[in-house]
């Protein structure tokens, strides 16, 4: 927005991105995470990928595509980029911020693009060759799957734990959005007052989001977004103990203010 932009909500369900939603609005571009939409966790249908596809071609527009962590999936192989399914619209963004590092900034964009980027001075900012060419090096060679296959058991081990903790010690709560990634959802029971948790989590030095600060409106759905990618295993056990005692007095606070202080 601080460039100009209109931003344009669009929701998303089960299925992913809603198209038609979308097809409503005047947006000329869409930010879409396909393989995994942050912070939902859905992936967008091979059916909403060919509407997606069809409305970047007819309208003349583009599709930027998250791919910040797709290659983190758990439970079956990891799903494909809508990237290779239509090249000439789509720009690719993020496929290494999480397996590698966010600085090295490197995507795909479309082959026309070329010249208004040059035009713009865009490719002064391009990363640097040198990155690219390491990267291309490390694919190349296999160092990168390997990688990738020793992240994806680390991260499991941690997601699994991290489900198991919650299970035993949250079980008034809902796990969600567990088959990929670097976070889950935590579906708290319906009054919660999930703003006053988060703020009481960061004041017990828990980092946690709303999901509602994800979202255009505020939603009567309750829910935090826990991240695991940058804590041990051995930490977690102590978090969700601490996250059970927040959740534990922000419910007493509740009850003593009353069933609607929330609402107030």
């Amino acid at each position: 927005m601080s460039a100009g932009l209109r931003v344009h909500p669009v929701p998303v369900d089960h299925d992913g991105l809603r198209v038609d939603a979308l097809s409503r609005t005047t947006a000329r571009a869409v930010a879409v995470g396909a393989a995994h939409q942050f912070p939902t966790g859905a992936v967008l249908s091979p059916a909403r990928r060919a509407q997606l596809a069809r409305w970047a071609h007819e309208v003349h527009c583009f599709v930027i595509e998250d791919d910040y962590d797709a290659e983190f999936r758990y439970d079956r192989n990891p799903v494909a980029v809508m990237q290779g399914m239509d090249p000439s619209r789509t720009f690719l963004l993020g496929s290494v911020s999480k397996t590698l590092s966010p600085a090295l900034g490197l995507g795909f964009a479309p082959a026309e693009m070329a010249p208004a980027h040059r035009a713009a001075n865009i490719v002064a900012a391009a990363p640097p060759v040198l990155d690219q060419l390491a990267l291309a090096t490390f694919i190349d060679r296999g160092w990168y799957d390997a990688h990738l296959r020793a992240a994806r058991r680390r991260f499991r081990s941690r997601r699994d734990l991290l489900i198991c903790t919650l299970g035993a010690q949250l079980a008034q709560a809902r796990v969600a959005g567990t088959a990929a990634g670097l976070h889950i959802l935590l579906h708290l029971p319906d009054g919660t007052d999930t703003r006053a948790a988060v703020r009481a989590a960061a004041t017990a030095g828990l980092r946690l989001a709303d999901l509602d600060e994800y979202r255009a409106k505020r939603s009567a759905e309750r829910a935090i977004v826990l991240g695991y990618g940058n804590i041990s295993d051995t930490e977690i056990p102590p978090a969700v103990a601490v996250l059970r005692e927040v959740l534990r007095q922000v419910q007493s606070v509740r009850s003593a203010s009353g069933p609607d202080e929330d609402a107030r």
